[in-house]
Protein backbone atom coordinates (compact mmCIF):
# COMPACT_ATOMS: atom_id res chain seq x y z
CA UNK A 1 0.00 0.00 0.00
CA UNK A 2 1.45 3.41 -1.24
CA UNK A 3 1.58 6.40 1.34
CA UNK A 4 -1.17 8.36 -0.25
CA UNK A 5 -3.11 5.03 -0.07
CA UNK A 6 -2.62 4.79 3.70
CA UNK A 7 -4.01 8.51 3.72
CA UNK A 8 -7.81 7.17 5.12
CA UNK A 9 -6.45 6.02 8.07
CA UNK A 10 -4.17 8.75 9.04
CA UNK A 11 -7.38 11.43 8.81
CA UNK A 12 -9.42 9.52 11.42
CA UNK A 13 -10.48 10.45 14.91
CA UNK A 14 -7.74 8.58 16.09
CA UNK A 15 -4.78 9.77 14.80
CA UNK A 16 -3.38 12.73 16.69
CA UNK A 17 -2.78 15.94 14.52
CA UNK A 18 0.55 16.18 15.04
CA UNK A 19 1.40 12.81 13.34
CA UNK A 20 -1.16 13.66 10.82
CA UNK A 21 0.56 16.98 9.66
CA UNK A 22 3.85 14.85 9.60
CA UNK A 23 2.39 12.58 7.39
CA UNK A 24 1.02 15.19 5.24
CA UNK A 25 4.11 16.94 5.32
CA UNK A 26 6.60 13.77 4.75
CA UNK A 27 4.45 13.05 1.52
CA UNK A 28 4.88 16.37 -0.42
CA UNK A 29 7.12 15.95 -3.16
CA UNK A 30 8.75 19.62 -2.41
CA UNK A 31 8.59 19.61 1.03
CA UNK A 32 6.07 22.59 1.16
CA UNK A 33 3.26 22.99 2.76
CA UNK A 34 0.16 24.46 0.26
CA UNK A 35 -0.91 28.10 0.94
CA UNK A 36 -3.34 28.30 4.21
CA UNK A 37 -1.60 24.86 5.61
CA UNK A 38 -3.03 21.35 5.60
CA UNK A 39 -6.51 21.12 6.05
CA UNK A 40 -7.72 19.78 9.32
CA UNK A 41 -9.31 16.52 8.99
CA UNK A 42 -12.92 15.40 10.28
CA UNK A 43 -14.01 19.05 10.35
CA UNK A 44 -16.63 19.29 12.90
CA UNK A 45 -19.44 21.28 13.24
CA UNK A 46 -18.95 24.29 16.24
CA UNK A 47 -21.87 25.64 18.37
CA UNK A 48 -22.60 28.91 17.82
CA UNK A 49 -21.82 29.98 21.89
CA UNK A 50 -21.57 33.72 22.73
CA UNK A 51 -18.31 34.58 23.62
CA UNK A 52 -18.97 34.68 27.21
CA UNK A 53 -20.47 31.39 27.28
CA UNK A 54 -17.69 29.75 25.77
CA UNK A 55 -14.89 30.76 27.70
CA UNK A 56 -17.18 30.01 31.32
CA UNK A 57 -17.36 26.64 29.63
CA UNK A 58 -13.64 26.02 28.15
CA UNK A 59 -12.24 27.25 32.09
CA UNK A 60 -14.69 25.41 33.96
CA UNK A 61 -13.14 21.76 31.75
CA UNK A 62 -9.73 23.21 31.43
CA UNK A 63 -9.33 24.14 35.28
CA UNK A 64 -9.09 20.90 36.82
CA UNK A 65 -7.43 19.35 33.87
CA UNK A 66 -4.03 21.84 34.01
CA UNK A 67 -3.53 20.61 37.70
CA UNK A 68 -4.15 16.83 37.31
CA UNK A 69 -1.64 14.95 38.27
CA UNK A 70 -2.55 12.29 35.45
CA UNK A 71 -1.58 14.32 31.90
CA UNK A 72 -2.51 11.53 29.73
CA UNK A 73 -5.66 10.74 31.24
CA UNK A 74 -6.42 14.59 31.26
CA UNK A 75 -5.47 14.78 27.87
CA UNK A 76 -7.38 12.17 26.75
CA UNK A 77 -10.56 13.78 28.82
CA UNK A 78 -10.21 16.95 27.08
CA UNK A 79 -9.65 15.73 23.78
CA UNK A 80 -12.96 13.58 23.91
CA UNK A 81 -14.82 16.27 25.74
CA UNK A 82 -13.98 19.52 24.29
CA UNK A 83 -15.20 18.87 20.38
CA UNK A 84 -18.96 18.38 22.59
CA UNK A 85 -18.59 21.54 23.95
CA UNK A 86 -18.79 23.06 19.66
CA UNK A 87 -16.26 26.43 20.98
CA UNK A 88 -13.76 27.03 18.07
CA UNK A 89 -10.24 26.44 18.80
CA UNK A 90 -9.29 30.43 18.75
CA UNK A 91 -11.32 30.88 21.53
CA UNK A 92 -8.87 28.57 23.85
CA UNK A 93 -6.63 30.88 24.18
CA UNK A 94 -8.90 33.59 26.35
CA UNK A 95 -9.69 31.31 29.24
CA UNK A 96 -5.96 29.47 29.78
CA UNK A 97 -4.15 32.77 29.92
CA UNK A 98 -6.67 33.82 32.76
CA UNK A 99 -6.25 30.51 34.80
CA UNK A 100 -3.69 30.59 37.90
CA UNK A 101 -1.56 27.56 36.97
CA UNK A 102 -0.42 26.37 41.05
CA UNK A 103 1.33 22.98 39.05
CA UNK A 104 3.16 24.50 36.29
CA UNK A 105 4.76 21.27 35.65
CA UNK A 106 1.39 19.48 35.56
CA UNK A 107 0.24 22.07 33.24
CA UNK A 108 3.64 21.59 31.14
CA UNK A 109 3.08 18.16 31.17
CA UNK A 110 -1.05 17.91 29.84
CA UNK A 111 0.41 20.67 26.89
CA UNK A 112 2.83 18.74 25.56
CA UNK A 113 0.80 15.51 25.92
CA UNK A 114 -1.71 17.17 24.04
CA UNK A 115 0.93 18.73 21.48
CA UNK A 116 1.91 15.14 20.55
CA UNK A 117 -1.26 13.19 20.59
CA UNK A 118 -4.43 15.71 20.59
CA UNK A 119 -7.08 14.79 17.68
CA UNK A 120 -9.50 17.70 18.18
CA UNK A 121 -8.41 20.92 16.90
CA UNK A 122 -8.65 22.88 20.23
CA UNK A 123 -7.91 20.97 22.47
CA UNK A 124 -4.50 20.90 20.30
CA UNK A 125 -4.87 24.89 20.58
CA UNK A 126 -5.13 24.29 24.44
CA UNK A 127 -1.66 22.52 24.07
CA UNK A 128 0.39 24.79 21.91
CA UNK A 129 -1.05 27.75 24.20
CA UNK A 130 0.81 25.94 27.62
CA UNK A 131 3.68 24.62 25.66
CA UNK A 132 4.49 28.22 24.90
CA UNK A 133 3.36 29.68 28.14
CA UNK A 134 5.56 27.01 30.01
CA UNK A 135 8.02 24.85 27.26
CA UNK A 136 12.03 25.48 26.57
CA UNK A 137 13.65 24.54 23.65
CA UNK A 138 13.14 21.31 23.50
CA UNK A 139 9.26 21.65 22.44
CA UNK A 140 10.14 23.85 19.56
CA UNK A 141 10.52 20.69 16.42
CA UNK A 142 6.95 19.83 17.60
CA UNK A 143 5.55 23.27 17.13
CA UNK A 144 6.89 23.65 13.97
CA UNK A 145 5.23 20.40 12.49
CA UNK A 146 1.69 22.40 13.88
CA UNK A 147 2.73 25.06 12.14
CA UNK A 148 1.91 23.54 9.09
CA UNK A 149 -1.80 22.67 10.01
CA UNK A 150 -4.27 25.20 8.58
CA UNK A 151 -5.56 27.81 11.36
CA UNK A 152 -2.63 27.19 13.36
CA UNK A 153 0.46 29.06 12.19
CA UNK A 154 -0.26 32.60 13.84
CA UNK A 155 -0.60 30.01 17.24
CA UNK A 156 2.42 28.39 17.01
CA UNK A 157 4.04 31.70 15.90
CA UNK A 158 3.00 33.11 18.84
CA UNK A 159 4.31 30.39 21.26
CA UNK A 160 7.66 30.10 19.35
CA UNK A 161 8.28 34.05 19.83
CA UNK A 162 7.02 33.36 23.55
CA UNK A 163 9.62 30.49 23.61
CA UNK A 164 12.19 33.40 22.63
CA UNK A 165 12.86 30.53 19.56
CA UNK A 166 16.29 31.56 17.77
CA UNK A 167 15.80 33.51 14.87
CA UNK A 168 16.96 30.85 12.45
CA UNK A 169 14.25 28.93 13.39
CA UNK A 170 11.51 31.33 12.28
CA UNK A 171 13.64 31.88 8.94
CA UNK A 172 14.07 27.92 8.30
CA UNK A 173 10.57 27.72 9.07
CA UNK A 174 9.30 30.13 6.19
CA UNK A 175 11.37 27.31 3.74
CA UNK A 176 8.19 25.09 4.64
CA UNK A 177 5.30 27.67 4.01
CA UNK A 178 3.76 28.58 0.75
CA UNK A 179 4.83 32.14 0.22
CA UNK A 180 1.23 33.27 0.91
CA UNK A 181 1.87 32.64 4.49
CA UNK A 182 5.08 34.12 5.46
CA UNK A 183 3.99 37.15 6.30
CA UNK A 184 3.28 35.77 10.18
CA UNK A 185 6.57 34.93 10.59
CA UNK A 186 7.80 38.58 8.90
CA UNK A 187 5.98 40.19 11.66
CA UNK A 188 7.85 38.10 14.48
CA UNK A 189 10.92 38.80 13.34
CA UNK A 190 10.31 42.57 12.59
CA UNK A 191 9.03 42.38 16.80
CA UNK A 192 12.60 41.41 17.40
CA UNK A 193 15.00 43.16 19.27
CA UNK A 194 17.63 40.86 17.32
CA UNK A 195 20.74 42.05 15.40
CA UNK A 196 20.36 38.81 13.10
CA UNK A 197 16.52 39.77 12.97
CA UNK A 198 17.31 43.06 11.12
CA UNK A 199 19.94 42.60 8.92
CA UNK A 200 17.81 39.65 7.43
CA UNK A 201 14.75 42.08 6.97
CA UNK A 202 16.99 44.81 5.92
CA UNK A 203 17.57 42.03 2.78
CA UNK A 204 13.87 40.56 2.57
CA UNK A 205 12.07 41.67 -1.00
CA UNK A 206 9.97 44.32 -1.15
CA UNK A 207 7.13 43.35 -3.54
CA UNK A 208 3.62 44.05 -4.21
CA UNK A 209 2.57 41.47 -1.34
CA UNK A 210 4.31 43.55 1.31
CA UNK A 211 1.44 45.23 2.96
CA UNK A 212 1.00 49.19 3.97
CA UNK A 213 1.51 47.74 7.91
CA UNK A 214 3.90 45.27 7.20
CA UNK A 215 6.30 48.23 5.36
CA UNK A 216 6.20 50.22 8.57
CA UNK A 217 6.48 47.35 10.96
CA UNK A 218 9.58 46.06 8.91
CA UNK A 219 11.17 50.13 9.05
CA UNK A 220 10.44 50.33 12.54
CA UNK A 221 12.32 46.81 13.07
CA UNK A 222 15.47 47.64 10.83
CA UNK A 223 15.48 51.31 12.33
CA UNK A 224 15.45 52.34 9.14
CA UNK A 225 15.88 56.41 10.04
CA UNK A 226 19.08 55.70 11.62
CA UNK A 227 20.41 53.98 8.57
CA UNK A 228 19.28 56.51 5.42
CA UNK A 229 20.76 59.05 8.00
CA UNK A 230 23.99 57.19 8.39
CA UNK A 231 26.83 59.30 5.87
CA UNK A 232 27.72 55.61 4.34
CA UNK A 233 24.68 54.39 3.51
CA UNK A 234 24.44 52.67 0.16
CA UNK A 235 22.35 52.11 -2.84
CA UNK A 236 21.09 48.71 -1.75
CA UNK A 237 19.46 50.54 1.71
CA UNK A 238 17.99 53.57 0.01
CA UNK A 239 16.29 51.53 -2.54
CA UNK A 240 14.64 49.51 0.33
CA UNK A 241 13.76 52.59 2.31
CA UNK A 242 11.86 54.14 -0.90
CA UNK A 243 10.40 50.91 -1.30
CA UNK A 244 9.20 50.62 2.13
CA UNK A 245 7.78 53.99 2.42
CA UNK A 246 6.12 54.16 -0.71
CA UNK A 247 3.89 51.30 0.48
CA UNK A 248 3.19 53.13 3.62
CA UNK A 249 1.86 55.88 1.81
CA UNK A 250 -0.51 53.24 0.37
CA UNK A 251 -4.21 54.31 1.39
CA UNK A 252 -4.87 49.99 2.53
CA UNK A 253 -5.18 51.28 6.00
CA UNK A 254 -6.87 53.70 8.42
CA UNK A 255 -5.12 55.89 8.13
CA UNK A 256 -2.43 55.29 6.00
CA UNK A 257 0.63 53.66 7.97
CA UNK A 258 3.08 56.27 6.73
CA UNK A 259 1.27 58.91 9.09
CA UNK A 260 1.70 56.87 11.70
CA UNK A 261 5.26 56.42 11.43
CA UNK A 262 7.11 58.45 13.79
CA UNK A 263 10.57 59.20 11.61
CA UNK A 264 8.20 59.39 8.03
CA UNK A 265 9.76 62.91 7.60
CA UNK A 266 13.40 62.78 8.94
CA UNK A 267 13.13 59.15 6.27
CA UNK A 268 12.08 61.39 3.33
CA UNK A 269 14.20 63.62 3.77
CA UNK A 270 17.94 61.74 4.16
CA UNK A 271 16.58 59.35 1.34
CA UNK A 272 15.91 62.41 -1.16
CA UNK A 273 18.84 64.29 -0.42
CA UNK A 274 21.05 61.39 -0.88
CA UNK A 275 18.61 59.90 -3.64
CA UNK A 276 22.11 60.81 -6.07
CA UNK A 277 23.51 58.35 -4.95
CA UNK A 278 21.23 55.59 -6.72
CA UNK A 279 22.46 54.15 -9.81
CA UNK A 280 19.80 55.22 -12.87
CA UNK A 281 18.05 52.03 -13.49
CA UNK A 282 14.27 50.93 -14.20
CA UNK A 283 13.82 50.16 -10.85
CA UNK A 284 16.02 53.08 -8.44
CA UNK A 285 13.21 55.57 -11.13
CA UNK A 286 10.29 53.90 -10.53
CA UNK A 287 10.89 54.38 -6.88
CA UNK A 288 11.66 57.93 -6.93
CA UNK A 289 8.91 58.40 -9.39
CA UNK A 290 6.56 56.87 -6.29
CA UNK A 291 7.93 58.89 -3.80
CA UNK A 292 7.22 62.13 -6.41
CA UNK A 293 3.41 61.04 -6.36
CA UNK A 294 2.81 60.46 -3.17
CA UNK A 295 4.67 64.12 -1.52
CA UNK A 296 2.58 65.77 -4.41
CA UNK A 297 -1.04 64.76 -3.68
CA UNK A 298 -0.62 61.56 -1.31
CA UNK A 299 -1.21 60.94 2.38
CA UNK A 300 2.41 61.73 2.83
CA UNK A 301 1.24 65.14 2.21
CA UNK A 302 -0.66 65.68 5.78
CA UNK A 303 2.78 65.09 7.78
CA UNK A 304 3.21 68.08 10.00
CA UNK A 305 6.00 69.29 7.25
CA UNK A 306 8.34 72.03 8.55
CA UNK A 307 7.86 75.14 6.11
CA UNK A 308 9.24 74.48 2.70
CA UNK A 309 10.77 71.18 3.67
CA UNK A 310 8.43 69.14 1.28
CA UNK A 311 8.86 71.45 -1.57
CA UNK A 312 12.23 71.49 -1.59
CA UNK A 313 12.22 67.86 -1.70
CA UNK A 314 9.74 67.74 -4.75
CA UNK A 315 12.12 70.32 -6.46
CA UNK A 316 15.24 67.98 -5.87
CA UNK A 317 13.44 64.90 -7.37
CA UNK A 318 12.36 66.97 -10.13
CA UNK A 319 15.51 68.08 -10.83
CA UNK A 320 17.45 64.37 -10.12
CA UNK A 321 15.16 62.73 -12.72
CA UNK A 322 14.87 65.86 -14.97
CA UNK A 323 18.49 65.15 -15.64
CA UNK A 324 19.57 63.08 -19.20
CA UNK A 325 20.68 60.20 -17.53
CA UNK A 326 17.86 59.71 -15.53
CA UNK A 327 15.50 61.03 -18.38
CA UNK A 328 16.32 58.94 -20.77
CA UNK A 329 16.45 55.23 -18.48
CA UNK A 330 12.47 54.46 -18.74
CA UNK A 331 13.71 54.93 -23.03
CA UNK A 332 16.59 52.04 -23.25
CA UNK A 333 15.87 48.64 -24.30
CA UNK A 334 12.83 46.47 -22.16
CA UNK A 335 12.00 43.68 -22.37
CA UNK A 336 9.02 41.61 -20.68
CA UNK A 337 7.71 42.96 -17.13
CA UNK A 338 10.16 45.94 -17.64
CA UNK A 339 8.42 47.38 -20.55
CA UNK A 340 5.06 47.79 -19.00
CA UNK A 341 6.92 49.51 -16.23
CA UNK A 342 8.53 51.71 -18.39
CA UNK A 343 5.82 52.63 -19.97
CA UNK A 344 4.07 53.56 -16.32
CA UNK A 345 7.03 56.01 -15.94
CA UNK A 346 6.35 57.64 -19.10
CA UNK A 347 2.94 57.71 -18.11
CA UNK A 348 3.28 59.68 -15.13
CA UNK A 349 6.12 61.78 -15.85
CA UNK A 350 3.75 63.74 -17.74
CA UNK A 351 1.58 64.89 -14.77
CA UNK A 352 3.35 67.58 -13.71
CA UNK A 353 5.28 67.77 -10.23
CA UNK A 354 2.98 70.13 -8.42
CA UNK A 355 4.96 71.55 -5.68
CA UNK A 356 2.34 74.26 -4.34
CA UNK A 357 -0.18 74.42 -2.27
CA UNK A 358 -3.11 76.37 -4.43
CA UNK A 359 -6.55 77.33 -3.11
CA UNK A 360 -9.31 75.62 -4.78
CA UNK A 361 -9.97 71.95 -6.32
CA UNK A 362 -7.17 70.10 -8.20
CA UNK A 363 -7.71 66.21 -9.24
CA UNK A 364 -4.76 64.27 -9.24
CA UNK A 365 -5.22 60.90 -11.16
CA UNK A 366 -2.36 58.63 -10.13
CA UNK A 367 -1.91 55.10 -11.67
CA UNK A 368 0.54 53.75 -8.75
CA UNK A 369 4.14 51.63 -10.08
CA UNK A 370 3.31 48.25 -11.45
CA UNK A 371 5.04 46.50 -8.81
CA UNK A 372 2.46 47.94 -6.31
CA UNK A 373 0.13 46.47 -8.34
CA UNK A 374 -0.92 49.52 -11.34
CA UNK A 375 -3.92 50.41 -9.37
CA UNK A 376 -5.43 53.90 -10.44
CA UNK A 377 -7.10 56.61 -8.35
CA UNK A 378 -8.60 60.28 -8.77
CA UNK A 379 -6.74 62.06 -5.69
CA UNK A 380 -8.98 65.01 -4.87
CA UNK A 381 -6.96 67.88 -3.17
CA UNK A 382 -8.76 70.56 -1.51
CA UNK A 383 -6.23 73.70 -0.59
CA UNK A 384 -3.67 71.38 -1.61
CA UNK A 385 -4.50 68.55 0.88
CA UNK A 386 -6.02 65.06 -0.27
CA UNK A 387 -9.25 64.63 0.64
CA UNK A 388 -9.82 61.58 1.17
CA UNK A 389 -7.08 60.72 3.84
CA UNK A 390 -7.81 63.61 5.63
CA UNK A 391 -10.70 63.10 6.32
CA UNK A 392 -12.04 59.32 5.19
CA UNK A 393 -9.09 56.95 6.23
CA UNK A 394 -11.43 54.12 5.81
CA UNK A 395 -11.69 54.82 2.47
CA UNK A 396 -9.63 54.71 -0.78
CA UNK A 397 -9.84 57.70 -3.60
CA UNK A 398 -12.37 56.86 -5.97
CA UNK A 399 -11.29 55.82 -9.60
CA UNK A 400 -11.17 57.94 -12.35
CA UNK A 401 -13.80 55.99 -14.33
CA UNK A 402 -16.58 56.46 -11.77
CA UNK A 403 -15.42 60.12 -10.64
CA UNK A 404 -14.02 61.72 -13.88
CA UNK A 405 -16.14 59.10 -15.88
CA UNK A 406 -19.63 59.76 -14.71
CA UNK A 407 -18.74 62.94 -14.30
CA UNK A 408 -20.04 63.71 -10.88
CA UNK A 409 -18.19 66.41 -9.95
CA UNK A 410 -20.00 68.53 -12.52
CA UNK A 411 -21.79 71.75 -10.83
CA UNK A 412 -25.58 72.76 -11.38
CA UNK A 413 -28.01 74.93 -9.83
CA UNK A 414 -29.56 71.76 -8.70
CA UNK A 415 -27.72 70.43 -5.34
CA UNK A 416 -26.97 66.37 -5.71
CA UNK A 417 -25.02 64.61 -3.44
CA UNK A 418 -21.96 62.42 -4.37
CA UNK A 419 -20.19 59.56 -2.71
CA UNK A 420 -16.78 59.96 -3.03
CA UNK A 421 -15.30 57.16 -1.03
CA UNK A 422 -17.12 54.21 0.51
CA UNK A 423 -15.12 51.99 3.47
CA UNK A 424 -13.50 49.06 2.62
CA UNK A 425 -15.27 47.32 5.33
CA UNK A 426 -18.76 48.24 3.82
CA UNK A 427 -21.41 51.69 4.08
CA UNK A 428 -22.84 50.24 6.88
CA UNK A 429 -20.06 49.67 9.12
CA UNK A 430 -17.94 52.94 8.69
CA UNK A 431 -19.89 55.08 6.24
CA UNK A 432 -19.26 56.69 3.75
CA UNK A 433 -17.42 59.78 2.36
CA UNK A 434 -19.79 62.44 0.53
CA UNK A 435 -20.47 65.35 -0.17
CA UNK A 436 -23.13 67.86 -2.19
CA UNK A 437 -22.04 70.01 -4.88
CA UNK A 438 -23.82 73.05 -5.78
CA UNK A 439 -23.49 76.42 -8.24
CA UNK A 440 -24.47 79.73 -6.11
CA UNK A 441 -23.65 82.68 -9.08
CA UNK A 442 -19.72 82.79 -9.36
CA UNK A 443 -19.22 80.60 -6.89
CA UNK A 444 -19.53 76.28 -6.43
CA UNK A 445 -20.44 75.32 -2.85
CA UNK A 446 -19.41 71.98 -1.61
CA UNK A 447 -20.66 70.88 2.06
CA UNK A 448 -21.82 67.87 3.86
CA UNK A 449 -24.84 66.30 2.84
CA UNK A 450 -27.94 67.27 5.19
CA UNK A 451 -29.10 63.37 6.17
CA UNK A 452 -27.75 61.35 9.30
CA UNK A 453 -25.00 59.05 8.19
CA UNK A 454 -21.75 57.19 9.49
CA UNK A 455 -19.19 58.91 8.27
CA UNK A 456 -17.78 62.34 8.05
CA UNK A 457 -19.23 65.59 6.84
CA UNK A 458 -16.97 67.82 5.07
CA UNK A 459 -17.36 71.47 6.20
CA UNK A 460 -18.88 74.22 3.07
CA UNK A 461 -15.74 74.59 1.11
CA UNK A 462 -16.94 77.54 -1.78
CA UNK A 463 -15.18 77.76 -5.21
CA UNK A 464 -14.44 80.11 -7.48
CA UNK A 465 -17.04 78.20 -10.40
CA UNK A 466 -14.85 79.74 -13.25
CA UNK A 467 -11.84 77.81 -12.23
CA UNK A 468 -14.04 74.89 -10.52
CA UNK A 469 -14.87 74.23 -14.35
CA UNK A 470 -11.48 74.63 -15.68
CA UNK A 471 -10.23 72.11 -13.43
CA UNK A 472 -12.80 69.39 -13.89
CA UNK A 473 -13.08 70.10 -17.46
CA UNK A 474 -8.86 69.21 -17.88
CA UNK A 475 -9.27 66.42 -15.57
CA UNK A 476 -12.04 64.75 -17.55
CA UNK A 477 -10.19 65.76 -20.82
CA UNK A 478 -6.79 64.54 -19.70
CA UNK A 479 -6.44 60.59 -20.35
CA UNK A 480 -2.43 60.50 -20.61
CA UNK A 481 -2.73 58.66 -17.43
CA UNK A 482 -4.18 55.64 -18.81
CA UNK A 483 -2.66 52.85 -20.51
CA UNK A 484 -3.73 51.28 -23.51
CA UNK A 485 -6.04 48.36 -22.31
CA UNK A 486 -7.28 50.44 -19.91
CA UNK A 487 -7.94 53.21 -22.42
CA UNK A 488 -10.13 49.83 -24.41
CA UNK A 489 -11.56 49.25 -21.07
CA UNK A 490 -13.24 52.40 -20.86
CA UNK A 491 -14.43 53.03 -24.37
CA UNK A 492 -15.96 49.16 -24.00
CA UNK A 493 -17.89 50.70 -20.65
CA UNK A 494 -18.70 53.67 -22.15
CA UNK A 495 -20.28 51.88 -25.28
CA UNK A 496 -22.12 49.30 -23.41
CA UNK A 497 -23.85 52.61 -21.05
CA UNK A 498 -24.45 54.68 -23.83
CA UNK A 499 -25.94 51.23 -25.64
CA UNK A 500 -28.08 49.71 -23.03
CA UNK A 501 -30.43 47.65 -25.28
CA UNK A 502 -26.81 45.34 -26.07
CA UNK A 503 -26.99 43.59 -22.95
CA UNK A 504 -30.53 43.79 -22.42
CA UNK A 505 -31.02 41.80 -25.45
CA UNK A 506 -28.99 38.86 -23.95
CA UNK A 507 -30.95 39.09 -20.44
CA UNK A 508 -27.92 40.36 -18.65
CA UNK A 509 -28.27 42.97 -16.17
CA UNK A 510 -24.96 44.89 -15.89
CA UNK A 511 -21.44 44.49 -16.96
CA UNK A 512 -17.67 45.70 -15.96
CA UNK A 513 -14.69 46.60 -17.80
CA UNK A 514 -11.14 46.23 -16.59
CA UNK A 515 -7.42 45.28 -17.69
CA UNK A 516 -6.22 41.55 -16.45
CA UNK A 517 -3.85 43.04 -14.28
CA UNK A 518 -0.85 45.72 -14.35
CA UNK A 519 1.54 43.40 -16.44
CA UNK A 520 -1.11 42.04 -19.65
CA UNK A 521 -2.79 43.83 -22.35
CA UNK A 522 -6.02 41.85 -22.08
CA UNK A 523 -9.11 43.22 -21.33
CA UNK A 524 -11.53 41.73 -19.18
CA UNK A 525 -15.45 42.23 -19.35
CA UNK A 526 -17.60 40.59 -16.59
CA UNK A 527 -20.99 39.96 -17.03
CA UNK A 528 -23.95 39.31 -14.60
CA UNK A 529 -26.81 37.06 -15.27
CA UNK A 530 -29.25 34.91 -13.55
CA UNK A 531 -32.82 34.14 -12.80
CA UNK A 532 -35.00 37.22 -13.64
CA UNK A 533 -32.40 38.40 -15.79
CA UNK A 534 -33.48 42.24 -17.15
CA UNK A 535 -34.15 43.46 -13.69
CA UNK A 536 -32.26 43.32 -10.04
CA UNK A 537 -32.56 39.71 -8.39
CA UNK A 538 -34.88 39.47 -5.38
CA UNK A 539 -35.60 36.74 -3.16
CA UNK A 540 -34.12 33.41 -3.66
CA UNK A 541 -32.92 34.60 -7.36
CA UNK A 542 -30.25 36.94 -5.61
CA UNK A 543 -28.20 33.88 -4.90
CA UNK A 544 -28.37 32.16 -8.46
CA UNK A 545 -26.85 34.84 -10.11
CA UNK A 546 -23.57 34.08 -11.98
CA UNK A 547 -20.27 36.24 -13.07
CA UNK A 548 -19.10 35.46 -16.62
CA UNK A 549 -15.85 36.62 -17.87
CA UNK A 550 -15.12 37.51 -21.04
CA UNK A 551 -10.96 37.96 -22.09
CA UNK A 552 -9.77 39.92 -24.97
CA UNK A 553 -6.38 39.51 -25.33
CA UNK A 554 -4.19 42.28 -27.29
CA UNK A 555 -4.68 41.93 -30.98
CA UNK A 556 -2.28 44.56 -31.95
CA UNK A 557 -5.16 47.41 -32.79
CA UNK A 558 -5.50 50.82 -31.26
CA UNK A 559 -7.78 50.64 -28.27
CA UNK A 560 -10.66 52.25 -30.20
CA UNK A 561 -11.11 50.18 -32.78
CA UNK A 562 -10.36 47.15 -30.06
CA UNK A 563 -13.18 48.12 -27.97
CA UNK A 564 -15.49 49.08 -31.36
CA UNK A 565 -15.00 45.35 -32.44
CA UNK A 566 -16.04 44.05 -28.87
CA UNK A 567 -19.26 45.76 -28.95
CA UNK A 568 -19.55 44.49 -32.71
CA UNK A 569 -19.36 41.13 -31.29
CA UNK A 570 -21.91 41.84 -28.28
CA UNK A 571 -24.43 42.82 -30.83
CA UNK A 572 -24.20 39.81 -32.47
CA UNK A 573 -23.90 37.03 -30.82
CA UNK A 574 -25.11 36.08 -27.00
CA UNK A 575 -21.61 36.92 -24.68
CA UNK A 576 -22.72 33.76 -22.57
CA UNK A 577 -21.61 31.84 -25.41
CA UNK A 578 -18.07 32.87 -25.22
CA UNK A 579 -17.58 33.93 -21.56
CA UNK A 580 -16.67 31.36 -18.91
CA UNK A 581 -18.26 31.66 -15.23
CA UNK A 582 -15.74 33.09 -12.73
CA UNK A 583 -18.33 33.17 -10.01
CA UNK A 584 -21.43 33.37 -8.57
CA UNK A 585 -23.38 30.23 -8.31
CA UNK A 586 -22.01 26.94 -9.31
CA UNK A 587 -25.08 24.93 -9.75
CA UNK A 588 -27.34 27.32 -11.35
CA UNK A 589 -24.46 27.83 -13.82
CA UNK A 590 -24.23 23.83 -14.78
CA UNK A 591 -28.28 24.03 -14.44
CA UNK A 592 -28.00 26.66 -17.17
CA UNK A 593 -25.30 25.00 -19.77
CA UNK A 594 -23.43 27.82 -18.99
CA UNK A 595 -19.40 27.18 -19.22
CA UNK A 596 -17.05 27.38 -16.16
CA UNK A 597 -13.28 28.75 -16.80
CA UNK A 598 -11.25 25.45 -16.73
CA UNK A 599 -14.00 23.90 -19.09
CA UNK A 600 -12.68 23.22 -22.68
Amino acid sequence: MSAREERPALTSRTTSLHDYALFRHGIEPDGQAPAHGYPVPGERPRSALRFREATRLLAQLLGPAVDDPDPVGAAATLDRRLPQLGVRPDLVHHPLARLPLTNESAALALGRQLVRTASDPTALGAGIHLVGRLGGPEDVSQLITLALLQGFLQPVVTALSALRCDTEVLIRLMDLLDPQDHGVVIDALASREDPAARRWLLNLPVGPGTSSSRARHIAVAVRLADLLQDESVDAFVLAQGGRLLTRMALETRSPAEVLGYGPAIPVYRALVRRADRLPPTLDHHAILLSLVLDLSSGASVLLDWPPGLREELLERLERLLGTPTWAAVPDGGHRHRDRYRADWIRRMRREPLDRTTPNGLRIHVVEHDPEIGGHVEARILLDGRPLVPRLFPAGHSPSPEHLLGQDLLRATPEERTVTLSTAECGEGCCGTLSVTVRRDGDHVVWHGPHQDGIGPRLPEHRFDAAAYDAEVDRARADDTWCRPARTTARLIQAGLGERPGLLARWGILRSWCRPAGPYEDTVEVDFWYGPGAGRDPVGDEAGQWVRLTWRLPDDGRLPGERAAAALERIAAADPKTYSRVTGGNPEYARAVGLRHQADG
